[in-house]
């Protein structure tokens, strides 16, 4: 799958002109209109389009139903949100630890670590 991020219709349309012609999936982090939906299908074979859940919802219904009709599939995913894991997953490495030892031998910001610490000490007690 090819991740396609943008601002700007000329941003899009200069990302899908960069395309894999085999590409299979790809997602857009923009709702469908037809000028994109054009130049996705002059670039590549697509078969599956994945938009974010907010975008989704305003994408027009006519587009969708266009798309499934030539056999171009249409997701909606919930994109994650929150603080990245890998500090989580350090922080679990030395819960028996406070969280100011823990910043010092990270080197991970304070408040970061109490905000991992004090959520998995929550979970661990339920």
């Amino acid at each position: 799958m090819k991740y396609l991020r943008g601002h700007s219709f000329e941003e899009f349309v200069e990302k899908i002109e960069n395309l894999d012609a085999e590409e299979d999936a790809i997602y857009i982090n923009t709702e469908l209109s037809k000028n994109i939906i054009i130049e996705i299908l002059e670039s590549c074979e697509v078969k599956k389009i994945i938009l974010p859940e907010s975008k989704f919802k305003r994408t027009n219904k006519k587009v969708l139903g266009a798309l499934k009709e030539i056999g171009i599939e249409v997701k909606s995913i919930k994109p994650t949100t929150g603080r990245p894991t890998s500090k989580k997953e350090i922080v679990e490495k030395y819960i028996e630890k406070t969280p100011k030892e823990i910043s010092e031998i990270t080197q991970i910001p304070i408040k970061t670590v109490e905000y991992h610490y004090y959520k998995i000490k929550k979970a661990i007690s339920q």
